[in-house]
């Protein structure tokens, strides 16, 4: 009997950690088909990463990367809307997933900046504003300020997005804050230049 439990065991072990390793490696695959500009094999890669692991939040940003760039190919304004919102659900999945966690929160803040973008081909700034999503961005990012109001490398971070969202108002006060933290960053760091 003692022998059955231990093969059983063993088993489910090498089962589970067979799924979270082909759940890696199909999110790494989704990455790369991203890059390669093969669309269709990067969202289905990106959803059997999910449906082997669907507790990963960093799979969510993958697939969230995904839906925005196949938004932006498509044509039609109802389905372009359909990818954006999706890609919004998954980073917020990927924060209920993983909350107060430094890493995740860092990693969705260039997909919020792509969120806010009606038109991530065309000059960043204030006209290129996607009106639905652009309050979202805000939110994340002043979310972020607040969290880690202490941290001069988050604030930097999201002062880099504000500014390339043309959010002139909020970018002021990054810097603010940054400069009360450590005044020596806004010298060298390509943001505040």
């Amino acid at each position: 009997m003692l022998l059955v439990i231990v093969w059983t065991s063993a088993g489910y072990v090498i089962s589970f950690v067979n799924r979270i390793y082909s759940a890696d490696k199909l999110s790494v695959r989704s990455a790369d088909f991203l890059r390669k500009e093969e669309y269709e094999k990067a969202l289905n890669t990106a959803n059997g990463s999910l449906e082997l692991n669907p507790l990963e939040p960093s799979y969510y940003r993958t697939r969230a990367l995904v839906y925005l760039t196949v938004g932006i190919l498509e044509k039609d304004g109802v389905k372009k809307n359909i990818y954006k919102k999706s890609a919004y659900a998954d980073l917020q999945r990927a924060l209920v997933l993983n909350p107060d966690n430094l890493v995740t929160e860092r990693n969705l803040v260039p997909v919020y900046y792509f969120l806010a973008n009606e038109d991530p081909a065309a000059k960043p700034g204030g006209n290129n504003h996607d009106s639905e999503f652009i309050g979202e961005a805000k939110n994340y990012f002043q979310m972020l300020k607040a969290k880690y109001s202490r941290d001069a490398g988050v604030i930097s971070l999201v002062a880099e997005y504000e500014r390339k969202l043309g959010l002139t108002e909020e970018y002021e006060k990054s810097k603010e804050m940054v400069r009360i933290l450590r005044p020596d960053l806004l010298e060298w760091y390509s943001s505040f230049n």
